[in-house]
Protein backbone atom coordinates (compact mmCIF):
# COMPACT_ATOMS: atom_id res chain seq x y z
CA UNK A 1 0.00 0.00 0.00
CA UNK A 2 1.21 3.53 -1.29
CA UNK A 3 2.34 5.89 1.52
CA UNK A 4 -0.09 9.07 1.79
CA UNK A 5 2.63 12.07 1.52
CA UNK A 6 1.89 14.89 4.04
CA UNK A 7 1.73 18.63 2.95
CA UNK A 8 5.03 20.59 4.08
CA UNK A 9 4.48 24.18 5.40
CA UNK A 10 6.32 26.62 3.65
CA UNK A 11 9.67 27.53 5.58
CA UNK A 12 11.15 31.09 5.37
CA UNK A 13 14.64 32.51 4.88
CA UNK A 14 14.47 34.90 7.97
CA UNK A 15 16.11 33.90 11.44
CA UNK A 16 15.85 35.81 14.66
CA UNK A 17 18.35 38.73 15.39
CA UNK A 18 20.67 37.39 18.02
CA UNK A 19 21.61 39.50 20.84
CA UNK A 20 24.75 40.38 21.41
CA UNK A 21 25.94 38.80 25.01
CA UNK A 22 28.53 40.71 27.13
CA UNK A 23 31.44 39.04 28.35
CA UNK A 24 29.59 38.94 32.21
CA UNK A 25 26.22 37.20 30.81
CA UNK A 26 28.91 34.60 28.54
CA UNK A 27 30.28 33.96 32.13
CA UNK A 28 27.55 33.73 34.05
CA UNK A 29 25.63 31.64 31.07
CA UNK A 30 28.82 28.90 31.32
CA UNK A 31 28.78 28.52 35.17
CA UNK A 32 24.87 27.85 35.25
CA UNK A 33 25.72 24.97 32.53
CA UNK A 34 27.59 23.10 34.99
CA UNK A 35 24.42 23.07 37.09
CA UNK A 36 22.51 21.47 34.27
CA UNK A 37 25.11 19.22 32.56
CA UNK A 38 24.08 16.44 34.02
CA UNK A 39 20.37 16.84 33.49
CA UNK A 40 21.50 17.71 29.55
CA UNK A 41 23.55 14.43 29.39
CA UNK A 42 20.89 12.25 30.29
CA UNK A 43 18.23 13.51 27.97
CA UNK A 44 20.83 13.08 24.99
CA UNK A 45 20.96 9.32 26.08
CA UNK A 46 17.57 9.21 26.68
CA UNK A 47 16.96 10.16 22.88
CA UNK A 48 19.58 8.06 21.60
CA UNK A 49 18.74 4.97 23.33
CA UNK A 50 14.68 5.95 21.99
CA UNK A 51 16.15 6.28 18.78
CA UNK A 52 17.99 2.83 18.34
CA UNK A 53 14.78 1.02 20.05
CA UNK A 54 12.23 2.34 17.29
Amino acid sequence: MAKVKKQVKALSAEGKDRVKLTAEESLKRVQEFAKRKEQFVATVRKGKDRSVSA
